[in-house]
């Protein structure tokens, strides 16, 4: 349902008036200043496939690299964002706090941005994919994936995040807020560290997808961001949803980069997943995965090494460019779960699968503006990203 959104005006220096850091209580909540005493996430190189990072935005001074634009944005250099989404995750991982601003958690990371939608378009997993190809070859560490599809299977996906973790990449994405238990592509793709949402309190948000391929956990009601003054007048607004808990697990996976630069992308999820706080019944779930992202534990503590990524499929013969990968392979689907978008066709015995994919289309995970705090009133943007906004 399209309600109005609710604007907030912040006037710095204003007698007893909180910095916009102050609001930002998932900071708190994660251990973030006890993590910026170890890291601050410097070197490490997070890429953002999204609508674009808005490079005037102050809190991300300094912050950007030079990106690129796929589908819609082809031909851009990723740092034109006509809704907010993709600035405000580039916020949520790398902002500098500029004057009380935004601060992200990890403040010494560069953003590469990467636009995969222009002018509020809908994603397509094609220019995603594309994305998240062209990240790897610039040397992307983290890939911050705050975006689902409806799909179960998608072959030009799960070859680009194929290609990701063979490039020693930590690839995290968001399960989706529509409250189903269903988790699509590219969180359900194995090897991928799949986030759902928490509220203040640490109890699940109710409005995150859920299934048993769900990783890690991380705030998602309420979180205070910086957006592009074009979209907010403000410069910040507050937003709901399982993007904002991806970008907050990126940031805590850039700040393991940096602190143990020798590690392999594997040992990082490990790290991540090992020391994360449980937060229902012991061992993983499929609300809430492993538990609460925990920056200083995933810092701090004595983690033994492994082979390999925790979350991967066992070794297969693979090449290093993205060509045919294994659909079966790199996908843990829900139980029982149908999809109405791909139709699979055996033809020939084993000699060829063919996968149909009717207008299948990439959505952002609908973060939500709230107030921050309100002032005023206006309609809704038309794209219903912005969806339950109040």
């Amino acid at each position: 349902m399209a309600v109005a959104i609710l604007l907030a005006t912040i006037i710095p220096g204003v007698a007893g008036a909180q910095t916009i850091e102050e609001q930002q209580w998932h900071l708190a909540a994660l251990g973030v200043p006890a993590a910026h005493a170890i890291t601050r996430g410097d070197g490490v190189v997070v890429a953002v496939v999204d609508s674009g990072v808005d490079a005037d935005v102050p809190d991300l001074a300094g912050a950007l690299l030079p990106g690129t634009g796929f589908g819609t944005a082809s031909g851009t250099d990723g740092t034109r964002d006509d809704d907010g989404h993709g600035t405000a995750m580039a916020t949520l991982i790398a902002g500098r706090g500029v004057d009380g601003g935004a601060l992200g958690v990890a403040p010494g990371a560069m953003i590469l941005p990467v636009s995969v939608g222009a002018d509020g378009e809908k994603f397509t997993t094609a220019s995603v994919s594309e994305g998240v190809t062209w990240a790897v070859d610039q040397g992307a560490d983290v890939v911050n994936l705050s975006l689902t599809s409806l799909a179960t299977l998608t072959p030009d996906l799960l070859r680009a995040i194929n290609y990701a973790l063979d490039h020693d990449a930590v690839v995290i994405a968001g399960t989706g807020n529509e409250g189903e238990e269903h988790i699509g592509a590219p969180a359900n793709i194995k090897g991928v560290i799949a986030v759902s949402g928490t509220v203040e309190g640490n109890g699940p948000w109710p409005e995150s997808n859920t299934g048993p391929e769900a990783v890690l956990a991380a705030p998602a009601q309420g979180i205070v961001t910086a957006m592009p003054l074009k979209v907010q007048n403000t410069g910040y607004a507050g937003v709901d949803g399982t993007s904002a808990a991806t970008a907050l697990v990126s940031g805590a996976a850039a700040l393991v980069r940096a602190r143990y630069p020798e590690l392999d992308a594997g040992n990082v999820v490990n790290r991540l997943i090992v020391t994360a706080t449980d937060l229902m019944a012991p061992g993983r779930d499929s609300r809430t995965g492993f538990g609460l992202v925990n920056p200083v534990g995933a810092l701090t503590a004595d983690v033994p090494p492994v082979e390999r990524n925790p979350l991967a499929p066992p070794p297969l013969t693979s090449s290093a460019t993205p060509g045919p990968t294994s659909v079966e392979s790199l996908t843990a689907p829900p139980p029982g779960s149908g999809d109405d978008d791909l139709v699979l066709i055996a033809a020939g015995g084993l000699a060829a699968v063919v996968l149909v994919v009717a207008l299948l289309l990439v959505r952002r995970n609908r973060a939500r503006r709230t107030p921050v705090p309100v002032v005023t009133e206006i309609p809704p943007p038309s794209d219903d990203f912005w969806r339950g906004d109040r």
